[in-house]
């Protein structure tokens, strides 16, 4: 039974990470993200979904089917695929800390003393790059 509860409270760590992942990538509210809906229905493309699992790997590191969510196309039914054969115990306890982290963050106010910041050279696209390569 301990074997199973651990397996459920992973799946529900790997939900919750895929929840904030897509709602990030596709810009959604994750409140309106269902678990059990195909991830088609939200939006998500090959490069999205190919992006999602690189995440996935970082965090988790190791290396996953590039077809993860083509061949699990739900939330719950990856997360449940995951949890039954990869460790995934880093991901709830990267859940766990990041839940405390946010419970204890306050925002912090930056201030910029702007007489220090370089103006941005003539040319156009970051910060004047472009021009800086062409040579101008």
């Amino acid at each position: 039974m301990q074997v199973q509860n651990s397996s459920m409270s992973n799946q529900t760590a790997i939900e919750n990470w895929l929840v904030k992942q897509l709602a990030e990538q596709l810009s959604l509210d994750s409140q309106t993200i269902s678990v059990t809906e195909p991830l088609t229905r939200y939006g998500l493309d090959s490069i999205d979904a190919v992006t999602m699992v690189g995440d996935l790997e970082d965090a988790l590191d190791t290396e996953l089917p590039s077809t993860l969510f083509w061949d699990y196309p739900t939330i719950e039914k990856s997360a449940q695929f995951l949890a039954e054969n990869y460790d995934v115990s880093a991901m709830r306890q990267h859940s766990q800390s990041e839940t405390a982290t946010e419970a204890t963050s306050q925002p912090v106010e930056a201030k910029v003393n702007e007489s220090t910041l370089e103006p941005a050279a003539s040319g156009k696209g970051w910060g004047g790059l472009f021009s800086r390569i062409k040579g101008a």
